[in-house]
């Protein structure tokens, strides 16, 4: 299955680096398993580069597991753990794909014009998986940005 994932753009930039995703309900575990592929969004707030665009997709490599270990932006913040259930992850394709550019082409966007409702939250598109097709879309617009 894919998973759509909205993130800030420093912790996109910690998931490359790191090839791991966290969050902080261990709820999360009932949706994303090993094997599932996510796609991740950078939100518009607080982003320099990235803010609007899938990012990338990466493979779920790992069962969830739980960690304190001091990883991500937040975190390091605070000085201690927040996202604390975790998972491994394999890149499949990192780009650029602006969501202007496609959001017209994705079905899961049900309500194009209040489109943001379907890229927040984790999971988001309201906790539903992202269907096959789309994932090809975004995976080919990924692509197209990649010289």
């Amino acid at each position: 299955m894919y998973w759509l994932i909205p993130v800030q753009e420093d912790f996109w930039e910690t998931v490359v680096k790191t090839n791991l995703f966290g969050f902080h309900k261990e709820s999360v575990e009932k949706y994303i398993k090993p094997g599932d592929f996510i796609i991740f969004y950078v939100g518009k707030y607080y982003a320099k580069k990235y803010g609007g665009k899938f990012v990338g997709i990466f493979k779920v490599i790992s069962d969830w597991f739980y960690d304190e270990t001091v990883v991500f932006p937040n975190e390091k913040l605070v000085g201690k753990a927040i996202e604390v259930y975790r998972i491994k992850l394999e890149p499949i394709i990192i780009g650029e794909c602006p969501s202007k550019d496609i959001i017209w082409n994705l079905s899961f966007i049900e309500d194009k014009f209040q489109f943001s409702k379907y890229l927040r939250n984790v999971p988001a598109n309201l906790k539903r998986p992202i269907p096959e097709e789309d994932a090809k879309k975004i995976e080919e617009c990924l692509k197209a940005s990649i010289i």
